[in-house]
């Protein structure tokens, strides 16, 4: 057998060049820091390797450049690329290219408890009604994918994230695969086209050659060559099936703070589930995360980040593997698109939720629905929704996680005061979100859903807007609306041309106010207008809120009664501030940061006398 080395393909006369592009979409992404990514999309790939029924485990260890590979063990692994490398316009920055004198440092990523890259080596292009080959989509294609729809990701670009984690945009996989035991290595460069003396193409395989010719690079298989590179990069692997993926001179921007919150922030869910273990290993130190530990070892990792709630939430969804008590909402018509209506609740349940929301209880609802497809085929799913209030002035969006993965930057309308975890993992349902993805798994496009689903666009709303929707059905009947908030505030006057009603000729005075409540603002009247300042709670530096106002009716919620044509914010109404800072105003909305929480003061003027005025804050 030929000895391993570095293969570049020249360049066939009159073949169309072209440049790799999956490195384009992770770039402009949500998720373009190279650890966060590489979290994301290895993890995942990890879980949909995993039989199922059994549990995934990964390491990520980093050799930083204390404890860097020597060169002189490192350098025939790197011999016949280093010419490429050095190649001028090939893609890499020529100023990150490591010197020899540096030593290597490494990431290393292994999953165990998977299948490893299973398939035959030797396949050579795609075959048409063939069996799963995970080695050839590994290493032999970009963008293309043979996972099916039960798995966690479709576009076959999340091996591109190792890739992107490289200096020199190289990697190295060692599979054990658990259908025929084989030990098999292998390695790959993606460049850009380059010269070196000719013109190459852009990919760059390490592995053997047969017979020293021919472009078909093969893995190695041979066991002494495979133990000596098991030793060369600190691997862990032995015998166990699975993958380990190496990655020489890493992103500095990689590091054991940024790991680890990545698996917290993206994969809390699927540790808590069981279904997932992570070690983080680098300078002696190691974080082992599983479901026992996780919740500890977040509130020391992310203190006072935004996920540390959500993650608080999923603990308690998932605590003994118990489903909490659980309402269910009626089903949408299954022969229409999804809509938010009050058919979809029970009065008991308006009234639990309505009671659980002002107690700052937490909630858990399931949805159910019918994916309907355009082909005829109708299947009932469901979402399962976990919630609770809070006493805070906080805003955020609902967490959103897909058969275990979070789906991180999904729009949905912000909620102050309510923190929310949506968890989608029934078949037909996590079908549909996934076809709604974009590659790296961050965001929902309605595009994406119009071509193979009836009301797909709509649908898809119904999932987004779903915490807000069910707050403000159960808001809504809410019998106890505080009407006195601003009752002094342009008053309606009574017979006497006071304040007061008469009854027998006698004036009656108003019953006494009740007791004050502990508030975060204070709201009073100003000339043509009214105030807010800071109440008795104490208000975060940095946190938004949001003020409406409307003109009071007599029957019915005053702010969904609101026409533009009443006043506008910036024309016939006007503002002035200090100690805030104004983020949005418009028609009958104003929203602004805090910047002083003790000295903040708002005025807003120029309503019409003769009417009262209803003011929210949230």
């Amino acid at each position: 057998m030929s000895l391993a080395s570095w293969y570049f393909k020249p360049h066939t006369p009159g073949a169309t060049i072209r440049e790799p592009i999956a490195g384009a979409f992770f770039a402009n992404d949500a998720v373009s820091a190279p650890g966060e990514a590489l979290i994301r999309e290895g993890i995942q790939n990890s879980l949909d390797a995993t039989p199922r029924g059994e549990k995934t485990s990964v390491r990520i260890s980093l050799v930083s450049e204390s404890e860097a590979l020597d060169w002189d063990e490192a350098r025939p692994y790197f011999t016949d690329a280093s010419v490429h490398y050095r190649a001028s316009d090939n893609g890499l920055r020529q100023e990150d290219l490591p010197r020899e004198c540096e030593g290597l440092t490494v990431l290393v990523f292994e999953d165990f408890g998977t299948s490893g890259l299973q398939g035959d080596p030797a396949t050579p292009y795609p075959l048409k009604d063939a069996r799963e080959n995970n080695f050839f989509h590994f290493f032999r294609t970009e963008g293309m994918t043979d996972k099916d729809t039960g798995k966690r990701g479709s576009w076959g670009l999340g091996k591109d994230t190792f890739f992107r984690a490289s200096r020199v945009n190289t990697i190295f996989g060692l599979t054990v695969r658990k259908d025929d035991g084989q030990h098999l290595l292998m390695g790959k460069s993606i460049l850009k086209s380059h010269y070196v003396g000719d013109n190459y193409c852009q990919d760059g395989y390490f592995g053997v050659r047969p017979n020293g010719d021919g472009h078909m690079v093969m893995p190695i298989d041979d066991s002494e060559a495979i133990q000596r590179f098991q030793k060369a990069f600190r691997l862990e692997r032995r015998s166990d099936p699975g993958l380990s993926v190496i990655v020489p001179w890493f992103d500095p921007d990689i590091t054991e703070k940024t790991l680890i919150q990545s698996v917290f922030q993206n994969y809390a869910y699927a540790i808590l589930s069981g279904d997932l273990d992570v070690l983080v290993e680098t300078s002696g130190i190691k974080t082992w995360i599983d479901r026992k530990n996780l919740l500890s070892e977040a509130q020391q990792f992310l203190k006072e980040s935004d996920a540390l709630p959500v993650i608080e939430l999923a603990e308690w969804a998932m605590r003994d593997n118990a489903d909490p008590d659980r309402y269910v909402l009626n089903m949408p018509d299954p022969t229409r698109g999804w809509g938010w209506d009050r058919n979809l609740f029970t009065d008991d349940l308006v009234k639990d939720l309505g009671v659980k929301i002002k107690n700052e209880e937490r909630m858990a609802v399931r949805v159910p629905v019918t994916v309907r497809k355009k082909n005829g085929m109708r299947k009932e799913s469901y979402f399962d929704i976990y919630m609770m209030s809070e006493a805070s002035n906080q805003r955020a969006r609902p967490a959103f996680i897909r058969d275990g993965i979070l789906v991180s930057d999904v729009r949905a309308p912000f909620m102050r005061g309510m923190r929310a975890l949506v968890i989608i993992k029934d078949a037909p349902l996590s079908e549909f979100l996934r076809e709604a993805e974009n590659p790296s798994h961050t965001v929902w496009q309605e595009q994406q859903v119009k071509q193979n689903y009836v009301s797909g666009v709509g649908d898809l709303r119904f999932v987004v807007q779903s915490v807000k929707k069910i707050c403000d059905l159960v808001m809504a009947e809410d019998k106890e609306e505080d009407r006195r908030l601003l009752s002094d505030l342009f008053p309606i006057r009574g017979e006497d041309g006071n304040n007061n009603k008469k009854e027998n000729n006698f004036s009656v005075p108003p019953p006494p106010p009740p007791p004050p409540q502990s508030r975060f603002f204070t709201i009073k009247p100003a000339n043509g207008g009214f105030s807010v300042t800071p109440g008795t709670k104490s208000v975060e530096k940095n946190s938004c809120f949001e003020i409406y106002m409307a003109y009071d009716v007599r029957r019915g919620n005053a702010l969904k009664q609101y026409r533009n044509t009443d006043f506008q914010i910036g024309q016939s109404i006007q503002y002035q501030y200090k100690g805030l800072k104004v983020e949005e105003g418009s028609n009958n909305r104003i929203v602004v940061r805090i910047v002083e929480p003790d000295r903040f003061h708002l005025t807003v003027t120029g309503f019409d006398m003769n009417r009262q005025i209803y003011v929210g804050v949230w």
